[in-house]
Parts: C-alpha cells; structure tokens; sequence
C-alpha cells in the first residue's frame, strides 16, 4: 500500500513559530516561504482570471510553476503590490536562499558562515506579521 506524508492543517505561522521556538530554523523560513509562494502563486491566478479574463484552469497551472521570485516579479508589474512591498518580500526569498540553498556549500576561499541571528530574526519576525498579507488580497478580489 502506497504512504503518503500528512499534510499539517495547522496555520503556517504556527508551524512556522513553533519550528523557530525549536531551533529549527530552516524548517521555520521554508513553511513561511512556502505559505507565501502559494499564496502569491493565487493572487497571480485570480489577477490573470478576474483582471484579464484569462481561462481559469490555464491560468492555474501557469501560475503554480512560477517561483516566489517569479510571483513577485510579475504582481509588481502589474502594480498589484507596491515597491516597498516588492523590497520586504524579496528579503523572504533571499533569506530562504541564503539558508537553503548556502547550507551545504564548500567554502572556496573563506569559511562560509551562514546568516547571521539578527538578520535572520529581522526578516522572520517581519514575515510573520505579513503571513496573511497575499491572503488578505486573494480576498479582496474574489469579494
């Protein structure tokens, strides 16, 4: 019989805090990034379907190959979320990249030291107060 991996039902910033109260700090930056990738990846299918008229269904599956980066790129395009909001979100995505992406990276000339505490608390306290800000928009259109 197939398994599969259970999906938590519990909100992301929950998730994502305790992670964070634990000492896991990947796991802690990849749920909000994860959250708010999905999150965008909906505001750019409901902008293309409602704003555009774009077929829903084309438009769903073009949006879910888009990155977060990619997301972000096109809302603020097409003025769907401001330059300070375009700024803030993008520090999200680096940070998940500097952690992700840096971790298992050979240093070629220096150590490699990681991120440090301070920035990566900025940028996590921030985007936990932001969770529900792609969300919040989603609605907006719908209603």
């Amino acid at each position: 019989m197939q398994q599969y991996i259970s999906q938590k039902r519990e909100a992301p910033e929950v998730l994502a805090e305790r992670a964070y109260r634990d000492g896991f700090f990947i796991e802690a930056i990849q749920i909000l990034h994860a959250y708010l990738e999905n999150q965008a990846q909906e505001l750019l299918m409901l902008v293309g379907s409602v704003h555009f008229n774009s077929s829903l269904q084309e438009t769903w599956d073009l949006a879910e190959t888009f990155s977060f980066h990619d997301c972000l790129n096109a809302l603020f395009i097409l003025n769907q979320i401001t330059k300070t909001e375009f700024d803030e979100f993008r520090e999200v995505n680096t940070l998940r990249n500097k952690v992700v992406h840096q971790i298992f990276k050979e240093p070629y000339e220096k150590k490699h030291l990681g991120v440090s505490k301070m920035e990566y608390d900025k940028i996590f306290h921030r985007t936990l107060e932001q969770i529900d800000f792609f969300s919040q928009k989603n609605a907006d259109i719908i209603e």
